[in-house]
């Protein structure tokens, strides 16, 4: 066993470039000296080209649920100005409109799963199938590697639906 010192010299030996890391440990008592990278930090995917097209990928699913919002959002508002305006309804009759609003909701939810799904089925997978075929990786692994992002969770969400 070396003492402090000599350990810290040993040390010194591997200090890694300036902008890289070095991951420290003991094993079995003596002093272990890794290179630390940042694929690291994908744990489960390692391939940057396969987690950015996974990144693009969930971004393009959560970009299909704005267009329904945005017209659910109109709807109430004006069915709200209908119930109020047009059909002389007044402010004892206040319910209505969140009644509507929880109708249009579930209603707009359905909407951005469906807009989501027919999107993932007929432009993701299709994508994502070629590249898992390419470099020989399992859907279940895919699944693995997706499910340790937390800003994957859309794409999670379409692939745990998937029937493989």
């Amino acid at each position: 066993m070396f003492t402090p010192y000599e350990e810290l010299e040993y040390l010194a030996d591997y200090l890694p470039e300036e902008g890289e890391a070095v991951l420290v440990s003991r094993c079995d008592g003596d002093l272990v000296c890794e290179p630390f990278h940042d694929e690291d930090l994908r744990g489960g995917v390692a391939d940057s080209e396969l987690y950015g097209r996974l990144v693009v990928a969930n971004e393009r699913l959560n970009d299909q649920g704005s267009t329904p919002l945005w017209i659910c959002a109109l709807a109430l508002f004006w069915a709200g100005v209908v119930l109020h305006n047009w059909l002389q309804l007044g402010w004892q009759f206040w319910f209505l409109v969140p009644g509507l609003g929880m109708a249009g909701l579930m209603g707009c939810v359905h909407w951005i799963r469906y807009r989501q799904r027919q999107y993932f089925m007929h432009h993701v997978w299709p994508e994502l199938k070629v590249g898992l075929q390419r470099d020989h990786i399992s859907y279940h692994s895919l699944v693995a590697g997706v499910k340790q992002h937390r800003e994957l969770r859309t794409l999670l969400d379409e692939l745990s639906r998937l029937s493989t």
